[in-house]
């Protein structure tokens, strides 16, 4: 494993996820771009969070993968594990009639490496799980609950997995402080009067997202519609903008605002870090930065 500088002091947000190799075939045709959950969100919180907050990234990566753009993003990538192996692989096709299939390869991260988590990030504000198999996300939240972690934990829910184990991504957000989830996902595990025990951001595709808690909903709409092109990753983009807007101090229903807006002009383009959306996440940045935390 590479071995890196470390961090002198803990990151104010932490995102455990993927990263890796993603194939995503559309109606716009297909491409392969550096993808995943913990790539996607990872992007999405440092562009946002700027000098005005530290995100850690936690990912296991193999050494097929140039690092230079994460180096770039100004992440603290302490908890990233270069390893002998090939990184994540995930193919994901939009079928015609609004059907979507998936299949993933995790290679050198089909595991978790809980030896390659700093201790400094037990110190973190928040910690987040991206979508990843239920087993490993339960895997974390165990770890981080054994030793020592106080901070809120959030976690994201994936369509995929909601379907074919719906028992261990249910017990995964029964464990959370905030589930990260859509419509499908929130159908496919809540039923009849059954709700979420934790907050809930509950995403609409293109008409935007609510933030769910005490019965209490608060919507936040999206911006007019665009031309979708590919809406793979678009779930992580919220979440990461989101957490770094609430982590430099902005209110629940301005960062809710600002990162459906990012969610949206991130499916315009192909991939999760795309020029159309950089440029939107350093607008909603900047717009951040001017309004200054109020709570």
């Amino acid at each position: 494993m590479t071995q890196r500088p470390r961090s002198r002091r803990p990151p104010d947000l932490v995102l455990i996820g993927h990263v890796g190799w993603a194939t995503n075939s559309t109606a716009s045709g297909t491409r392969s771009s550096l993808g995943g959950s913990g790539y996607a969100a990872a992007f999405a919180a440092a562009m946002v969070a700027g000098d005005r907050a530290l995100v850690g990234l936690v990912a296991q990566v193999g050494q097929d993968l140039d690092l230079q753009g994460l180096r770039h993003l100004g992440l603290s990538l302490d908890g990233l594990a270069v390893l002998p192996g090939a990184s994540a692989r995930f193919y994901i096709t939009d079928h015609p009639g609004g059907t979507r299939s998936f299949r993933s390869e995790l290679g050198v991260a089909a595991s978790p490496r809980f030896d390659a988590f700093p201790d400094l990030y037990l110190q973190a504000a928040h910690a987040h799980l991206g979508t990843m198999p239920p087993e490993q996300q339960l895997a974390w939240l165990g770890f981080l609950r054994d030793n020592g972690f106080q901070a809120p934990i959030s976690v994201d829910a994936f369509e995929y997995f909601v379907t074919t184990e719906p028992s261990a991504s249910r017990e995964v957000c029964d464990l959370a402080d905030l589930i990260f989830i859509n419509e499908a996902e929130y159908q496919g595990l809540y039923h009849d009067n059954d709700i979420p025990k934790p907050p809930v951001v509950l995403k609409h595709g293109p008409r935007g997202a609510d933030f769910i808690s005490d019965g209490v909903s608060r919507f936040a709409s999206a911006i007019p519609a665009v031309d979708m092109v590919d809406g793979t990753g678009a779930g992580e983009i919220l979440a990461g903008v989101y957490l770094a807007l609430r982590t430099c101090g902005l209110p629940q229903k301005e960062a809710l605002s600002q990162a459906v807006r990012a969610a949206t002009r991130s499916v315009t383009e192909f991939g999760v870090d795309g020029r159309h959306l950089a440029r939107e996440l350093a607008a909603i940045r900047d717009t951040a930065r001017q309004e200054g935390p109020s709570g």
